[in-house]
């Protein structure tokens, strides 16, 4: 028999898979002379985009993982908001992103633990 999974979930993963794309797009952009100094930009992005399948999956493990990565993405938005005069479009893209995990949190913490509709 198959579950069906939490709507909740659904809306999480759709937020997460938003956030993976603005992520990607906001690093290509960033590092479009260098796209190898970005190697790590692009792993967080496929960490993220990953965690999005995990949401569509419903696991519920997901929501402390995602919370952790939000509290590093907050503290990393620090030295490129300082930077914000020279780099605007990365700043906001990077703000954009993590506003959508933060946006996804509350989803996935609502969803009930046992089952799914």
């Amino acid at each position: 028999m198959q579950q069906t999974i939490h709507k909740n979930y659904k809306i999480a993963a759709y937020l997460i898979f938003t956030a993976s794309a603005v992520t990607l797009i906001n690093h290509f952009l960033h590092y479009a002379d260098n796209i190898t100094t970005g190697t790590l930009a692009l792993e967080t992005t496929l960490l993220i985009a990953v965690l999005g399948y995990f949401a569509t999956l419903g696991k519920d493990w997901l929501k402390w993982v995602l919370t952790f990565i939000t509290v590093i993405s907050v503290f990393a938005l620090q030295p490129i908001l300082k930077e914000f005069d020279t780099y605007p479009v990365y700043g906001i893209l990077s703000v954009i992103a993590c506003v959508l995990q933060i946006i996804a949190m509350p989803f996935l913490f609502l969803a009930p633990k046992d089952i799914v509709k």
